[in-house]
C-alpha cells in the first residue's frame, strides 16, 4: 500500500491488529515471568519390570506403570524413574517447563510479526511534503483565522 493508498479504515485495522498483539505479548510474558521451577523433558508413563525370577512380570504381567522423566542426553532419550515423593513436584516442573516454551516459541513469532506491523504502521502514516492544504487545516497550508 503506498502512502496515498491507505485509507484512514485500513489504518484502523492496521493499528487493532497491533493492540490485539500487544495484549498477547503481554499475556506470553506473564507466563514466561512466573517463578515456577522448569524440569527439561518429556513425562512418560510406562509399565514396570522387575525381571526377578518367578515374578508375574517375567510371564509378561507388569508392575502398576511408573512415571519417568525423559530426556536427550548427548542425543540419546534417557528415561530416568520419577521416585512417588517427587512426582508432584516434578510433573509441576515438566509441565511449568513446557508452557515456557510453548510461551516462548509464540512470543518470538508474535514479536517478528508486531516488527513487521509497526514497520507497517510507520510507512502509513508517512506525509510528503509540501503537505496538502487540507492537511495543515487551511487554504495553501494557512490556517483562515
Amino acid at each position: 500500500m503506498g502512502v496515498d493508498a491507505m485509507t484512514l479504515e485500513q489504518a484502523s485495522v492496521l493499528r487493532q491488529r497491533a493492540g490485539r498483539l500487544v495484549a498477547e505479548v503481554h499475556h506470553l510474558e506473564i507466563i514466561m515471568l512466573a517463578r515456577d521451577g522448569l524440569v527439561r523433558g518429556s513425562l512418560i508413563e510406562r509399565p514396570k519390570f522387575c525381571g526377578k525370577a518367578g515374578c508375574k512380570c517375567t510371564r509378561g504381567q507388569a508392575h502398576p506403570s511408573g512415571l519417568y522423566l525423559s530426556r536427550l542426553e548427548a542425543g540419546v532419550a534417557r528415561p530416568r524413574f520419577i521416585r512417588a515423593a517427587d512426582r508432584e513436584q516434578v510433573v509441576r516442573g515438566a509441565e511449568a517447563y513446557h508452557a515456557f516454551r510453548t510461551a516462548l516459541r509464540r512470543w518470538r513469532a508474535v514479536s517478528k510479526e508486531l516488527s513487521e506491523l509497526w514497520d507497517e504502521i510507520g510507512k502509513a502514516r508517512e506525509k510528503e511534503y509540501p503537505f496538502p492544504a487540507p492537511f495543515l487545516g487551511g487554504k495553501d497550508g494557512v490556517s483562515g483565522d
